[in-house]
């Protein structure tokens, strides 16, 4: 049999900044999603919105 190596652990310093990137990530994406909800219905209601798109 061969014997398998440990899994990599991550310290406590790169497990803090893996967590933090993640939730600032989060924290950014929330705004868009609220503003691009907020808008939609505007865009799609206007009859001449799709003309200007390639």
């Amino acid at each position: 049999m061969t014997a398998q190596a440990a899994p990599p652990v991550l310290d406590l310093r790169r497990r803090n900044i893996v967590l933090g990137t993640i939730i600032l990530g989060m924290l950014l994406a929330a705004p868009d999603r609220t503003i691009v909800g907020t808008a939609l219905p505007t865009i799609v209601s206007d009859p001449g919105s799709a003309s200007h798109l390639s």
